[in-house]
């Protein structure tokens, strides 16, 4: 069965877990509930090839999640298994509200201010307890942009831009305009 649909990334396999050949995921999905509805998952290395495995159980420990899947029996099997991406298919995606985006659609949204200013694309979105980070650009030009309905005003993934409107202190060379 081919992998190329199952591309949404629900969690990162970090270590083996037990000797019966769990695996911890470090679980990268705002609904950690959709693991126990998981009958079959695409395991994702960095290096190889993708492989579709049987989920055989499921259950959390100290906030990841423990997966069994079916051939993989031995802490050694498990183990070779460390850094693989877990991926489920892009239409068993959880639905999303209005306001709420995939962080695979925001990567790569060109940003720009209520001004007209371009200030870069997303290169990566930070989960922090109160609100997400945008990170735009990298290195020393890199803006850290607080997802908050005071900073982001419009975004559209079609389009593949995210508008802002800029709060004092959010631009590192804010001085120089002043």
């Amino acid at each position: 069965m081919p992998t190329s649909e199952w591309t949404m990334t629900i969690g990162e396999i970090v270590s083996s877990f037990s000797r019966f050949g769990e695996v911890k995921v470090r679980i990268e999905t705002d609904t950690p509930e959709r693991f126990f509805s998981l009958d079959q998952v695409c395991i994702r290395p960095s290096a190889g090839s993708a492989t579709l495995m049987e989920v055989e159980g499921v259950r959390f420990h100290k906030g990841q999640a423990l997966l069994k899947m079916r051939g993989v029996s031995s802490i050694d099997q498990a183990e070779q298994l460390r850094g693989s991406l877990v991926q489920v298919k892009e239409e068993d995606a959880v639905a999303l509200s209005d306001h709420e985006f995939f962080v695979h659609d925001l990567v790569g949204c060109e940003v720009v201010t209520d001004t007209g200013r371009t200030l870069g694309n997303i290169t990566q979105v930070l989960s922090g307890k109160a609100n997400d980070v945008y990170v735009v650009g990298q290195g020393k030009g890199e803006i850290l942009l607080p997802a908050i309905k005071q900073v982001i005003t419009t975004v559209d993934i079609h389009a593949k831009r995210i508008t802002v409107s800029l709060i004092p202190g959010l631009l590192p060379d804010e001085a120089e305009e002043a």
